[in-house]
């Protein structure tokens, strides 16, 4: 073998867990310790098939292949494939490079180890790995090994996040290395970038820092400030809710409480693809029980589905489809309204009905509950669609949602643009047959 590996990548080499996944800036050196990882399992493993796939076909060809024919000596090999860029060493084993492009291309071969290269970069992570890869590693028992510098929050930071506990009987192990833990890599040419890119591309592309992706559409959102401990919510508070319909994609609904000063506070949500619409309608009212009136806004286009919900109890208007001063479209300005509550305003103080203070405060915060975790990785992973130029257009990316097309934010889209906030009505107190006497 060719190549000698630096101290960081000898500690993930030599790593005994099934599970390794690798967050890595820039030239830090993934891609190297990617293929020396699959060329020791497979000069180790007489007559398997080993797999490192890339996001696309070319990303597979630039990073890997002419750089697999340097690194593996001549006398272990048999023979090379370049239509299929694979390469069968002489016990038998074969190492192949495949794309994520087409996941369906991948189902029915068995295999003994795998390499996921740049996965924060696979659109389609959650098919590629439950309906295609999944079940080829179980014959074999197979290990893996994901590798990737970020991409906001996406499935790589949830995979990362499997790999920080400690416990000895956790099958995953996570890394975090920067650019500057390469040793063969100068300092002063990362310190160039440092001047190039902006704080957060810097961060995440060298760093290996989670921040938002390029091209977030909810801009404003900050788990550090909006997402905050829950509270017993007054029942006397005002409500809405956002409702977004889905047949083949799941049904979903938020609910947001409104203080007395207009300050949202997304209490509960729901998300779900495998129920019908009765079965919808008996959550949402369950979760809704013993509260006054809640108005519900769900998608203009959804007339049929809001007759079939009034049958089941529950009564949904059609969103308020206005187009907002100088917006590109209805659901641009549905999102800046949503940035709009997000940013801190300063002086803007909050007290909650628990005590707690919150100074400079937002107009929207999420409690955090497992239930609107669903909605916090919706909204870190919305982006607008770019074009092949790399500009982005007023059309929101929702295939990004591994769990649906980010259904619990088109909730929240249409309870922005439609909620008003109402003035309490003022209930008189009880009649008493003494209040018809006029003092003599």
């Amino acid at each position: 073998m060719r190549v000698s590996l630096h101290d960081g990548q000898k500690e993930v080499f030599s790593d005994t867990h099934k599970y390794r996944i690798i967050n890595a800036g820039r030239q830090w050196g993934k891609s190297v310790l990617a293929r020396i990882i699959v060329l020791d399992w497979a000069t180790k493993i007489p007559n398997g098939k080993f797999w490192i796939i890339s996001p696309t076909y070319v990303q597979g060809k630039q990073n890997h292949w002419l750089q697999l024919q340097k690194e593996i000596p001549d006398i272990w090999v048999k023979k090379k494939n370049e239509v299929e860029m694979s390469i069968a060493l002489k016990n038998d084993s074969t190492i192949y490079l495949k794309s994520a492009e087409n996941p369906d291309s991948l189902r029915g071969t068995a295999i003994h180890g795998l390499v996921i290269d740049e996965i924060a970069a696979i659109k389609n992570w959650q098919y590629l790995w439950e309906y295609a890869i999944a079940g080829d590693l179980v014959r074999y028992d197979a290990k893996i090994i994901f590798i990737s510098t970020p991409q906001g929050f996406n499935h790589f930071y949830d995979l990362y996040q499997l790999g920080l506990d400690n416990k000895e009987d956790n099958p995953y192990k996570s890394w975090h290395y920067t650019s500057y833990q390469n040793p063969h890599i100068q300092q002063s040419v990362i310190d160039e970038q440092k001047r190039l890119k902006t704080e957060d591309a810097f961060a995440q592309e060298y760093l290996a820092d989670f921040r938002k992706a390029t091209g977030i559409a909810i801009k404003q959102w900050d788990r550090d400030i909006h997402l905050i401990a829950p509270f017993e919510v007054p029942k006397e508070w005002q409500r809405g809710r956002g409702f977004d319909y889905g047949s083949s994609d799941p049904t979903a609904s938020l609910r947001i409480a409104i203080d007395n000063e207009d300050n949202w506070f997304v209490e509960r949500c729901y998300k779900d693809k495998k129920q019908v619409i009765r079965d919808h309608a008996q959550v949402i009212l369950a979760q809704d029980y013993g509260l006054s009136f809640i108005p519900i806004y769900g998608d203009p286009t959804g007339d049929q589905w809001e007759m079939e919900f009034i049958k089941e109890g529950i009564t949904i208007q059609s969103a308020n489809k206005e187009v907002g001063q100088g917006m590109r479209g209805w659901v641009e300005y549905s999102i800046e309204i949503i940035n709009q509550r997000l940013k801190p305003i300063p002086g803007h103080i909050i007290r909650l009905p628990d005590g707690r203070i919150i100074e400079n405060a937002p107009k929207m915060f999420v409690l955090d509950t497992l239930e609107n975790q669903m909605l916090v990785s919706e909204i870190e992973r919305l982006v607008w669609r770019e074009t092949a130029q790399g500009t982005t257009i007023p059309v929101l990316d929702e295939s990004v949602d591994p769990n649906g097309h980010s259904d619990l934010c088109a909730s929240l889209r249409y309870f922005a643009v439609s909620y008003r906030k109402r003035t309490p009505v003022q209930i008189p107190p009880p009649y008493k047959a003494s209040d018809d006497i006029i003092g003599i």
